[in-house]
């Protein structure tokens, strides 16, 4: 009796777990809603979307930091970014090569402009890395 009490309450936290996280990411708007199959089409489990910044320019150097953190594992040169007016999704995604556990969680980034994904990247522990943590 004891043990399908605790089975009860461990499936009924779990359906209430994946329903509220369905409620947060079927509320999303157009732009964190392309971000999002962006990151389900490489293959991530979405956990939540945290946000985002933006509307901003690239108009200063681009090999000066915060833009050279993140530009420099892009798949285009640091140039393609230059005069955009890009904004950042961020999302947190399990099931990631970066993650030290099977369920934990990394932080990406994606970068858009207007509603086109142009760029994305993953930060685990302050380092950046490109979207799946490959090497450049």
């Amino acid at each position: 009796m004891k043990t399908k009490v605790c089975l009860l309450l461990f499936f009924s936290l779990v359906v209430l777990v994946l329903g509220i996280r369905w409620i947060h990411l079927s509320n999303l708007s157009e732009s964190s809603t392309t971000a999002l199959s962006y990151l389900q089409d490489k293959g991530l489990f979405v956990l939540y979307h945290e946000g985002d910044f933006g509307p901003y320019t690239t108009t200063k150097n681009v090999n000066e930091k915060p833009y050279n953190n993140y530009l420099s594992v892009q798949q285009h040169d640091q140039e393609f970014f230059m005069d955009k007016e890009l904004h950042h999704e961020f999302f947190y995604v399990s099931t990631h090569p970066l993650s030290d556990v099977k369920i934990g969680r990394i932080l990406i980034t994606v970068m858009m402009n207007d509603e086109e994904v142009i760029g994305a990247f993953s930060v685990k522990n302050g380092n950046v890395y490109s979207l799946l943590g490959e090497e450049k």
